[in-house]
């Protein structure tokens, strides 16, 4: 069980037992063998908790490698804190985790815990297998219910790994043993795509004082539409009147968006705040236009009730927000997302809003919630739809350049850089970046150009067209090197891919490329006094199924030359024994990319 693993889970066993609506009771037993300074993160020793709930029972028992108990650590001496990362105004949530750090490798933590809550909306899931490098000799889970709620389960990729299952009257038992730990590998599915676990709700629940509803995606966004956006939408008639004002004249709706979200932007800040019913209820829209202040729940209602008051109608709407794609599950409906944005539907398109950004344009997701199923909250109910994804075309970015080699190996540069789709998400929030933040952006973008030296950076952003502009000027010592008598010059001097992906042998996931993206480059490069080109770089095709590259140089006059290159990389998912092909093409791309060319000095 230790190949390949930093930890071996020993024993993982919950029982989780709803004895009414409003009462669920749930016990752990956890032992984690911790092999290396890695494992650490697997111990999971912690117990989360709302202002209701009861932990009754918290102790750790840290054995050494021969077995020998070393401490025991009880409740009070967990650390209590909140549950929610830095920038929370206010929050219930909270949690008590295990402070203990090794002295030596391997040890073993015997962690248990038993609450109970009554908050029966969040279910435990289970995963029969956490993450990567962490192999589970037992793995047992059971769920009970005593008061007649239907509940409904969700079994993904059990088949494979052998997980026993047995149904009771009113309940499920899952058994798994032997599970060996996984490793990761470049440009692989979601862990949870192929990882055995188990997800399970109840159609009737109970949050935080209020009874809810949720067999259907439908019937659930009417309970949210109801109980936790009803009233929530209250503003003076001051304000009403202001943002009337605002867009007095204006008939275009997406011109009346942009309009309000400016106002927004320019007027309110984010700040968590995760009060209400268990963190989900936004406060409301009437004390964010006091305070100027909100988190996404808040911010989202905020700026639908401005919205309204402006005669546009939009649906706060719930996310599984990250930079790995996570869809709320089609096939499950149930309490998901850790995000909230905004949905606006127009004639003949959809706008999507992020409220919590003070500089994002109108209608760019960026990667943090592109191309995922969502939930949007209707007053009819809750429909599943998916939020934009660019073609991979339109993630695209275009450099410019003229660059003038002095004194033979140094170089002097003017790069314009224009970038638009998820190319425009990777730049524009760097215009708040300081000098020294700046410097250390472009160095690392250059990270191949040594010696490189900032000099004047300006910007434009473009956000009705969602275009960003960088001028940068820079320059770098000995950019060259030399062969004797002739000089050679890597033409590529601002744009280089090479970004090769790891070699894996037997490997056992499909390919998966999430986003693609579109580069186009022409360098003018004016040679230095006294040297021409002597070999240049003939026009090189590559074409595969995942992309296609070109290059070449030609010669504009005696003295300059022009570097042409373009670079498709195509998102999509292909069968694992495709990887290599895919590598030899990165391969390429990255060898023409770094490819010299050589300068002699021309005769008189």
């Amino acid at each position: 069980m230790q190949q390949n693993a930093d930890a071996v889970v020993r024993l993982d066993k919950m029982d989780v037992i709803v004895e009414a609506k409003d009462r669920m009771i749930v016990n752990q037993k956890r032992v984690v063998t911790v092999l290396n300074k890695e494992g650490n993160k697997h111990v999971s020793a912690y117990a989360f908790y709302e202002k209701k709930d009861k932990v009754s029972h918290l102790e750790a028992v840290i054995y050494n490698a021969q077995g020998e108990e070393v401490k025991k650590i009880k409740k009070r001496d967990f650390l209590d804190q909140s549950a929610i990362g830095g920038g929370t105004l206010y929050a219930d949530s909270r949690v008590l985790v295990l402070q203990y750090t090794p002295t030596q490798y391997p040890y073993t933590v015997e962690f248990s815990k038993e609450y109970s809550s009554p908050n029966t909306a969040f279910v435990p899931n289970w995963p029969f297998l956490e993450d990567y490098r962490l192999s589970t000799e037992s793995s047992q889970f059971s769920f009970r219910v005593e008061c007649g709620i239907p509940f409904r389960t969700k079994e993904d990729n059990l088949d494979e790994y052998q997980i026993k299952k047995s149904k009771t009257t009113n309940g499920v038992v899952y058994i798994a043993n032997n599970l060996n730990a996984m490793v990761e590998e470049p440009l692989s599915p979601s862990f949870q795509d192929f990882a055995p676990h188990v997800k399970i709700a109840l159609n009737e629940f109970h949050l935080e004082g209020v009874d809810g509803r949720g067999a259907t995606w439908q019937e659930l966004g009417k309970w949210m539409s109801d109980e936790l956006l009803e009233g929530k939408d209250d503003l003076d008639e001051g304000t009403v009147q202001y943002v009337q004002n605002l867009v007095r004249g204006v008939n275009d709706p997406l011109e009346k968006i942009k309009i309000v979200y400016h106002y927004v932007q320019e007027n309110t800040r984010y700040i968590s705040v995760q009060l209400g019913i268990g963190g989900w209820m936004p406060i409301n829209a009437s004390t964010v236009n006091r305070v100027k202040y909100g988190d996404c729940k808040g911010l989202v209602n905020y700026t639908m009730a401005l919205l309204r008051a402006a005669g546009v109608e939009s649906y706060y709407t719930v996310v599984h927000a990250g930079n790995k794609i996570r869809d709320m599950d089609r096939d499950f409906p149930s309490m998901q997302g850790n995000h909230v944005i905004l949905n606006v539907p127009l004639e003949n398109n959809e706008v999507w809003l992020e409220c919590t950004s003070q500089i994002a344009p109108v209608n760019h997701l960026g990667t943090f919630t592109d191309n995922r199923n969502v939930l949007k909250i209707k007053p009819e109910g809750g429909e599943l739809v998916r939020t934009n994804v660019n073609p991979d075309e339109d993630n695209y970015q275009l450099t410019k350049a003229y660059f003038e080699i002095a004194d033979e190996t140094n170089i002097i540069g003017k790069v314009k850089i224009v970038s638009r789709g998820t190319q425009y998400d990777q730049k524009y929030w760097i215009t708040k970046n300081t000098r020294s933040k700046e410097e250390e952006f472009y160095k690392t973008y250059w990270n191949y150009v040594q010696n490189l030296n900032l000099g004047t950076v300006t910007y434009g952003n473009d956000i009705d067209n969602i275009e960003f502009s960088e001028d940068i000027e820079f320059s770098a010592n000995n950019y060259l090197s030399s062969a004797g008598d002739k000089l050679l010059l890597i033409p590529n001097v601002s744009n280089r891919n090479l970004n090769v992906p790891v070699r894996v042998r037997n490997r056992k996931r499909a390919l998966v490329v999430k986003r693609g993206f579109l580069d186009e480059d022409e360098f003018t490069i004016r040679l230095p006094k006294g040297y021409l080109l002597e070999t240049g770089i003939l026009p090189l095709k590559v074409e595969s199924k995942y992309g296609s590259y070109s290059v070449f140089i030609e010669t504009l006059e005696p003295g300059t030359i022009r570097y042409k290159r373009r670079l498709l990389v195509k998102s999509g998912k292909y069968p694992k024994e495709e990887y290599s092909q895919y590598r030899d093409f990165r391969k390429k791309v990255a060898r023409y990319d770094n490819m010299k060319v050589v300068l002699i000095k021309k005769e008189l």
